[in-house]
């Protein structure tokens, strides 16, 4: 469950109404920029920046989205795992554990068994495997239009994948469901990237929430 903190955080505004502006505005803006079939982009949370840090970023995810939205409807991204539902948002959340601290969380946490197949999100080229860190094991895919998608608590590699296969399709298996880097209970966190910022994939994954 990588998380990302930002710098730049500090208590936010006090004067709700300026926020408030900030939002509509950014969701008109998401709402005109938006391909045909993408729903209007809108407004994050604020996890504690300033107003302006705030509104600089949701402006930058608003962006971010529609271009990940326009990309996927050409190639829609799958769940990485089957059945898939999000036990951990996209988003700042609490400390979940002692090597968890409160932060943001820059992907969605999918539950799955130890040994489930983990499968590709869209068409895509390896990038990187990585086998050490926060994620354990984790496997960058990039895609068209600047996307990547990141797939991390991954254990054993399929063996085309540990062996240097370069080109998957969506489906694909790229390796298996463990408890790889820093984990409270068998997970994938999976992320989607525009460029260097993270952008949330539950809209694009279509998933529910875990009850």
């Amino acid at each position: 469950m990588p998380v990302a903190s930002h710098p730049d955080r500090s208590p936010p505004s006090p004067d709700p109404s300026l926020r408030a502006g900030f939002g509509a505005a950014i969701q008109t803006a998401g709402t005109a920029l938006a391909a045909p079939d993408c729903p209007p982009a809108s407004a994050p949370r604020n996890d504690g920046r300033t107003l302006a840090a705030w509104a600089r970023w949701s402006i930058r995810q608003a962006a971010a989205a529609t271009l990940l939205c326009a990309a996927a409807q050409a190639q829609a991204l799958r769940p990485p795992v089957s059945p898939a539902c999000i036990s951990s948002p996209f988003g700042w959340r609490h400390a979940v554990g002692p090597h968890a601290p409160a932060a943001f969380h820059n992907g969605v946490d999918l539950p799955a068994p130890a040994g489930a197949l983990v499968h590709a999100a869209a068409d895509g080229t390896v990038l990187r495997v990585k086998r050490q860190g926060l994620g354990g094991v984790t496997v960058h895919l990039g895609h068209p239009g600047g996307i990547t998608t990141l797939y991390a608590h991954l254990g054993n590699l399929m063996p085309a994948i540990a062996e240097g296969k370069r080109s998957v399709t969506a489906g694909e298996p790229l390796g298996h469901v463990a408890r790889t880097g820093v984990t409270y209970g068998t997970h994938v966190f999976f992320a989607v990237l525009q460029g260097t910022e993270a952008v949330d994939p539950e809209p694009m994954l279509g998933v529910p929430r875990c009850r």
